[in-house]
């Protein structure tokens, strides 16, 4: 049969060749039988960096990258031997130094009798193609923002570390840290403040891991740390120290000084888990008890940490379908004069009655959904049903009860929380001046700007702002007295000892002689004796009082019969 391509004389073929091997981008050199180069293409001179002249009569060896031993160029030359090819990367090195990789096929050239006359070797740069693949790696194991080791490639190290502890029995630490109010700089300065915030943190962490150990930013705030070859729990414990020690120096972020604090979990293997996603779970456990008990500390895993979180996990999930179906209402304890007795407002309380009829201690559940952020749309909801109830009464006759509504930290956070509550009252008809928010000195430990900027903005509006449980925490008289507060409420836990106890009746005097000179109003909570009562008439403590002593907090229809009595008192009639 016919070949289906034209004939070429042997000049023409001679020129085809050198044409192609001319442009090809393969490199291509011809070497003798002793292995000095004869020949080389101009894609040669482009990889490697040398020219033709300075080849030419040497042997291969200049452009030997010494990353390979004897024993690999002894086999490359016997399978050459042997079958009259080879091919294979190879690692070269260029006239300016730099090692590279290639893809190297090496020929052997035989006459017609089978002798050997030359070695063809066509070779590619991987240089580029290895970039890729290392860059695809990186991206595909590392964190963009921090460039630590993200958590596929945080999982995979610790299942073969896992793997090598079983083997020399040491002992092997998992640390799960977490930032404390991260989302607090997000909401207030951006998202880009909160990606230089978590990069610092990836720069202070790194320094504090030794060769062997793995720091990953496993999304979000959350970091993890694997520590290998421990010789006791112990030494897990210095590593945490020496976090937040860390961290506690102050940084600044977009023209910010921020000072941050993390909590941190620690799990140690054998006893805390033998496989990955029980030991991370189960250091993240402690990380969470550890949060609960305050910022900038570290706690370790046990047994009972375990059913403790289960519980709460379980709480939780009961805590989000309670919203989905309404199972919360709202009781009113009466805020009354204390000179006349009448009632002057009431505040509003959550109570959670669950759909088989038990009822949920708000002291169970108003931590958790601070601490789930649950509190923001428990405490909307709240707000509304109050309002609109708070209305209702304004109808029938009582439009100067003040309503108090608890406001929490996390819905101080909020950056449409003005918006939101004046959006309620507009839905309700409530008036502003109607309504009072409750706010406690956890705000000194947030940002106190931003509560004060919204604060003074709903105030602006005709809102007014109570202190609540006021002495507990961490109040600051200057603070004070920046805030728009117009009312101080005095916790329980001075109230009960009075009169007797002399401490308790000294700080309940101070508290309302601070609140005379600042021009506060003061109103007592958890009143329950007559002995109680009087003992704050004798101070001439202006304001109200709550407690069993009047009421305790009741649903809305006993409420209304309280209503009911006192106008009833008014007009001289039957109690």
């Amino acid at each position: 049969m016919d070949s289906p391509y034209p004939r070429f004389s042997q000049d023409e073929i001679l020129r085809l060749l050198h044409t192609v091997l001319g442009v090809c981008r393969e490199g291509v050199s011809v070497t003798a039988p002793d292995g000095s180069i004869e020949w080389v293409n101009p894609a040669f001179t482009t990889i490697t960096g040398y020219e033709a002249g300075e080849v030419v009569g040497h042997n291969p060896r200049v452009l030997k990258s010494d990353r390979h031993d004897d024993a690999f160029y002894a086999d490359m030359w016997r399978t050459l031997a042997e079958k009259g090819h080879w091919s294979g990367e190879i690692w070269n090195r260029r006239k300016s130094g730099e090692a590279y990789p290639e893809w190297l096929a090496i020929t052997a050239v035989r006459d017609g009798s089978g002798a050997l006359q030359r070695y063809v070797a066509v070779f590619h740069d991987l240089t580029d193609i290895k970039r890729d693949k290392d860059l695809i790696r990186r991206q595909t194991y590392h964190d963009a923002l921090t460039n630590l080791p993200n958590r596929f490639l945080f999982q995979d190290r610790l299942g073969v570390a896992l793997r090598n502890r079983a083997n020399d029995g040491s002992l092997l630490g998992v640390i799960c840290l977490d930032l404390d109010r991260f989302r607090a700089v997000n909401d207030s300065l951006g998202h880009r403040a909160g990606d230089q915030l978590l990069a610092e943190v990836a720069r202070r962490l790194t320094p504090l891991l030794r060769q062997a150990d793995t720091l990953s930013r496993y999304g979000g705030d959350t970091f993890y740390m694997l520590l290998t070859g421990l010789r006791d729990p112990e030494d897990a414990a210095h590593v945490a120290g020496r976090i937040l020690t860390s961290l506690a120096a102050p940084l600044e972020i977009m023209g910010q000084e921020l000072r941050i604090s993390a909590s941190v979990g620690i799990a140690i293997s054998p006893n805390d888990g033998a496989d990955p996603g029980q030991l991370m779970r189960n250091a993240e456990i402690a990380m969470y008890t550890s949060k609960r008990s305050g910022p900038s500390g570290y706690a370790f895993f046990t047994e009972d940490l375990g059913d403790k979180v289960l519980r709460a996990l379980q709480m939780e999930n009961d805590l989000r379908k309670a919203l989905a179906r309404e199972e919360f209402s709202v009781h009113y304890q009466p805020k009354v004069d204390l000179a006349s007795g009448a009632i002057q407002g009431m505040e509003a309380l959550v109570r959670w009655h669950r759909s088989d009829g038990t009822m949920v201690s708000p002291a169970e559940f108003i931590p958790l959904a601070e601490e789930t952020g649950l509190i923001v749309p428990l405490g909307e909801l709240v707000l509304e049903l109050a309002c609109r109830q708070a209305r209702i009464w304004a109808d029938e006759g009582h439009a100067h009860l003040k309503l108090a509504v608890n406001l929490s930290a996390r819905q101080l956070e909020q950056p449409n929380l003005v918006d939101t509550v004046m959006a309620i009252l507009e839905r309700t008809g409530l008036p502003p001046a109607s309504l009072e928010l409750e706010v406690t000195e956890s705000l000194f430990l947030t940002g106190f700007e931003q509560a004060h900027s919204r604060l003074s903005a709903l105030t602006v509006m005709g809102i007014t702002v109570a202190l609540d449980d006021f002495g507990t925490g961490y109040s600051s008289l200057s603070y004070l007295k920046r805030l728009p507060i117009s009312t101080l409420k005095i916790d329980r836990s001075f109230i009960g000892g009075l009169p007797g106890d002399p401490e308790d009746a000294a700080i309940v005097n101070s508290v309302v002689s601070i609140a005379r000179n600042l021009g506060l109003e003061v109103v007592a909570e958890g009143v329950e004796t007559q002995a109680q009562l009087d003992f704050l008439k004798s101070l001439g403590c202006g304001g109200g009082f709550q407690g069993y002593l009047f009421s305790r907090p009741v649903p809305a229809r006993d409420f209304a019969k309280l209503l009911v009595r006192e106008a009833r008192r008014a007009e001289g009639g039957t109690p």
